[in-house]
């Protein structure tokens, strides 16, 4: 309520109120916590109950485990004593809590809620540092996930992984790197956009970056 917007939208500017809607109702910034299951069970939020027993978040869950089917979600303490079923080669099921399984499927499961509120809500998604969660493939997967589906929401996420580095899944424009100047310690973001010499047929964005000829990596 400190933002000077927010004091404009109290006495009824229209953009004002706006934007402080969009800020309220589509705005999701996630913080980068050592083990988001926790902060998201701390947090206790109903609408997480909402998602994870919608019958479309298991298509985002099972990314990580092909051989899940289903979730019986617990509504007192999802993100642990949830149970994950899967189904074997010879077409058993194996049930276990989510407290029990390892602690890349406990985080993914907090995490593809914001993957389901970007493509089913339409929300904006500010997620630091994602590949601390998510593994080269998994990423992948999921940036294709929210690439395919028909929606208005935005997944912006921060990341030191050099692999993103690839215009099969991104647009140039969709790429921006932080150099900080070593004068004056101010940081400055752009866009690969910006390098009229990288092209869409060029494969190893990685090896410019790795050259220095980007920025945005660690200054002699």
């Amino acid at each position: 309520m400190g933002l000077f917007v927010a004091k404009l939208a109290i006495l009824g500017n229209n953009h004002a109120m706006n934007f402080v809607e969009w800020m309220t109702n589509s705005l999701c910034p996630e913080t980068n916590v050592i083990n988001y299951d926790i902060y998201k069970l701390m947090r206790n939020e109903e609408e997480d109950i909402n998602i994870l027993s919608d019958p479309r978040y298991i298509e985002i869950f099972k990314m990580v485990d092909a051989s899940i089917i289903g979730i019986d979600i617990d509504k007192e303490k999802p993100f642990t004593n949830s149970v994950v079923i899967r189904e074997k080669e010879d077409g058993s099921t194996f049930f276990q809590e989510l407290r029990r399984d390892s602690s890349g499927v406990r985080e993914h499961f907090a995490w593809e809620v914001q993957v389901f509120k970007v493509v089913y809500e339409d929300k904006v998604v500010f997620a630091d540092e994602m590949d601390r969660v998510l593994n080269p493939v998994l990423s992948d997967r999921v940036i294709a996930f929210i690439n395919g589906k028909e929606h208005h929401g935005q997944f912006i996420f921060t990341t030191h992984k050099v692999l993103h580095l690839d215009l099969k899944n991104y647009m140039k424009e969709q790429i921006y790197f932080i150099s900080k100047d070593v004068e004056n310690l101010e940081s400055e973001l752009y866009s690969l956009a910006d390098f009229p010499e990288v092209r869409y047929e060029t494969t190893k964005i990685y090896e410019f970056y790795m050259k220095g000829i980007l920025g945005g990596t660690i200054s002699e």
